[in-house]
């Protein structure tokens, strides 16, 4: 169940937190589902901290294109539904997975970025829902927001999570995102402490990254849901993040198709 304040919250602030929104059979299952692709990486898994930092950030995306229970996950669980009441679409396509698994002393932080600008999609209505499986808060990396950020009306480029990627990104023509970390005191940061089942659901412009995990024994398991809505359309600019699978679309088509399946309303 989700509050009208709870809607309100997000279109203020651009992120909410929605407690208790996966009972405890989704998390057993998507725990038994991220060890799994932990043992046995898929072809887009990395170590964003390699290179950086001792420990692990394991990040893995397109996950339910080959695994049943994330396969459910992204199209069968209370996800697709929380998206479109809180975005106030009628209609709700699945965009893709990501999953972050921030290991016990790994000091690598999540960079402070937009989602938007790494994706070939524009529209307003375009949100994760980032589901907790681990107990969260700022010690072992918990994800900050900036509030309000998702209205700035600035792009900022996207900023290369692993060392040694800066080269992606030299050619944008975007603003540098400024140095959140250095003047804290200037933003209006939210964060919190999060419960397995918890859900943050925040907008795909809202400026957000979160501090390494320095929690001995405490890990940092998220598993991130995209959707779009009714005014998203593919947008394959120049500078987006070239996904392993095309979808096959016009540019400023609808999202709607075999890649980006509809999942609300339910079929």
């Amino acid at each position: 169940m989700i509050a009208e304040s709870d809607v309100a919250a997000y279109a203020r602030d651009g992120v909410v937190c929605l407690r208790r929104q996966f009972d405890d059979s989704w998390v057993e299952r998507l725990r038994g589902a991220v060890e799994q692709d932990l043992a046995s990486p898929g072809p887009n898994a990395t170590n964003f901290a390699e290179g950086s930092s001792a420990g692990k950030f394991f990040g893995d995306m397109y996950m339910w294109r080959r695994d049943p229970e994330f396969h459910a996950a992204a199209l069968d669980s209370p996800a697709a539904a929380i998206a479109a009441h809180i975005m106030g679409s009628s209609a709700v396509d699945f965009f893709y997975d990501q999953l972050f698994v921030k290991e016990p002393g790994t000091a690598h932080p999540t960079p402070w970025h937009q989602d938007q600008p790494y994706w070939p999609v524009k529209g307003w209505q375009i949100t994760s829902v980032w589901i907790a499986l681990d107990t969260i808060d700022r010690s072992n990396g918990a994800v900050e927001f900036i509030a309000g950020s998702h209205r700035w009306g600035i792009n900022y480029r996207p900023t290369p999570f692993r060392k040694g990627h800066e080269v992606k990104f030299t050619g944008s023509d975007l603003v540098q995102i400024p140095d959140i970390d250095a003047d804290r005191d200037k933003y209006d940061i939210k964060s919190w402490q999060m419960e397995p089942g918890d859900c943050l659901v925040f907008h795909a412009m809202i400026v957000h990254g979160a501090p390494g995990n320095s929690a001995p024994g405490a890990r940092r398991r998220g598993l991130s849901l995209r959707y779009t809505g009714d005014d998203a359309r593919y947008d394959p600019r120049p500078g987006t993040f070239q996904f392993p699978h095309k979808p096959d679309l016009e540019a400023g088509a609808a999202m709607t198709c075999d890649l980006f399946p509809r999942v609300w309303p339910k079929r």
